[in-house]
């Protein structure tokens, strides 16, 4: 058995799959490739695969990671370039790498991910550097944060510390924030953008979409894609 961690790309086809039938198109994608798979114990055996973070319903990625354990003698790039020729629309194989047989979860080491949230401006004249400038100056955003359990006050700029830049097309703005994902939480992209909306009058409007850059592995050393690490 090897363990093999992948980069998938999930496109637009795919935007409004959940994570859930995300996760289930990979393992369709897995078995028509007919790659030898390992499976977990017990009365309900599934395949070993574990994703690196759970994409929100209507977010697109750059570049998705999977740890797979495979009991393939076949090469690395010939298992990509197999799944790649059943992939569906909207969902390819990216790169790869062979991993230890120990690893630590990608859920538990991905603490940053880049996010694009695109939507309509209400001003196209507007002057984004001075529209961003209160918001990314601030040492500390007070935001009430609800959720299905609690409602809580958190300070955003704990969690978006760089400058958000913003780039204007055709009657549409792109923010592209940096986020951090800590034990104690972390604030979604669709979040700064009603407050950055509601409380900074950004001239922008409610709907937007959004692309996840990058999810990252940030540590001491600095800014590291999963497939970076060991």
């Amino acid at each position: 058995m090897k363990k093999l961690r992948l980069a998938l790309h999930k496109g637009e086809e795919l935007r409004f799959l959940s994570h859930l039938d995300f996760a289930q198109a990979v393992e369709r994608m897995i078995r028509r490739a007919e790659i030898k798979m390992a499976y977990s114990e017990g009365f309900n055996p599934h395949m070993k695969i574990s994703f690196s973070s759970a994409l929100a319903l209507g977010v697109t990625a750059e570049a998705e990671y999977i740890d797979m354990d495979v009991l393939e003698e076949d090469t690395l790039e010939s298992i990509m370039e197999r799944l790649n020729r059943v992939a569906p629309h909207g969902l390819e194989v990216l790169g790869g790498k062979v991993m230890p047989e120990k690893v630590k979860k990608m859920m538990a080491i991905c603490n940053y991910a880049i996010y694009e949230v695109t939507g309509p401006v209400t001003d196209v004249d507007a002057d984004w550097d001075a529209l961003l400038k209160p918001f990314n100056n601030a040492t500390e955003i007070s935001y009430e944060k609800v959720t299905p359990k609690k409602t809580r006050i958190i300070d955003v700029k704990e969690f978006v510390k760089e400058p958000i830049v913003a780039s204007v097309k055709d009657g549409m703005v792109t923010l592209t924030m940096g986020i951090g994902i800590y034990p104690q939480g972390t604030i979604k992209p669709s979040e700064v953008w009603n407050l950055g909306r509601e409380q900074f009058s950004w001239p922008i409007t409610s709907g937007y979409e959004i692309n996840r850059k990058a999810i990252m592995v940030e540590n001491e050393a600095g800014r590291f894609t999963p497939l970076e690490v060991d």
